[in-house]
């Protein structure tokens, strides 16, 4: 283990063993409870989320374990010094109090070793979008830590709290394309993605059945061949419209590959002027 994540756990463990035995509410927060939920360990600071009304006593008590209180600008937290360690005391987090409620939905679990509540991971995802702005927005830090917590949160909760945010409505748009969320309530889940890098014969046995289940096409009888000079396309279909859709649908599938479509149609429309005459005998 490399010396800043061992000396940011020591902390983290001292911080949070001294708070309990205060008996001053808390829960973890910050990358630290995305960890302990399974994401990627941080190497930078430590954050704990209290209620305003408790900080001054939290900061008494780690004064006197040791730690340095620090009396920063910004009126949402404070910070203490554990030795070189940076640990953030954070009573509103993105411009919301932390309240009873919040820390009541908190969960004990086991950070290296030792119990103490951690942040709801849904809370936790409404205030880490809730934090994207113009002037920091690096998706691939957050996409990760959805990766690792997805199935934690409650995807339909974080999309009603984090709606007035255009930062946040990227973040989850580009992680539901990329499957790792479910969509929102009421709209269809969007295909997966293709490994264009697999084998020929497995990609072209994933095109035949993306089109026979995409409702545009829907044809079953279909040969698909995956070769060097590109997707050859051979069967019949019922309709010249539903022959062209075949390259629309292709061309999404596979972008970056020439398409032959060799498809013959097997019953023409009529032209949309056509009448159809009944002899009367």
């Amino acid at each position: 283990m490399d010396d800043a994540p061992r000396g940011l756990r020591e902390s983290l463990k001292r911080v949070a063993v001294t708070l309990k035995e205060a008996e001053i509410p808390f829960a973890l927060g910050g990358s630290y409870a995305c960890w302990a939920r399974g994401g990627p360990e941080p190497v930078h600071d430590v954050d704990f989320m209290l209620r305003e009304s408790d900080v001054p006593a939290a900061v008494d008590v780690l004064r006197s374990a040791g730690l340095r209180p620090v009396d920063p600008p910004e009126d949402w937290l404070t910070k203490v010094y554990d030795g070189d360690v940076l640990v953030d005391l954070i009573h509103h987090p993105v411009g919301r109090a932390v309240t009873d409620e919040m820390l009541a939905r908190s969960r004990d679990l086991s950070v290296d070793s030792v119990r103490m509540p951690v942040l709801d991971a849904t809370d936790w995802f409404e205030m880490t979008l809730l934090a994207l702005d113009e002037r920091y927005c690096d998706l691939g830090r957050v996409l990760p830590m959805i990766r690792a917590m997805r199935e934690q949160v409650d995807w339909a909760q974080v999309r009603r709290a984090t709606a007035d945010s255009p930062f946040a409505e990227a973040a989850l748009l580009i992680a539901t394309r990329l499957q790792l969320i479910p969509p929102p309530i009421g709209v269809p889940a969007p295909p997966a993605g293709l490994d264009v890098t697999e084998p020929a014969e497995y990609l072209a046995g994933d095109l035949h059945e993306r089109l026979a289940e995409d409702p545009r096409v829907a044809e079953l009888g279909l040969e698909v061949a995956v070769g060097p000079e590109g997707v050859t396309v051979r069967g019949e279909v019922a309709t010249e419209a539903r022959r062209h859709m075949l390259d629309a649908v292709l061309a999404e599938l596979v972008p970056d590959r020439p398409i032959r479509n060799k498809v013959t149609v097997s019953h023409r429309e009529l032209p949309p002027t056509a009448e159809i005459v009944e002899t009367v005998p």
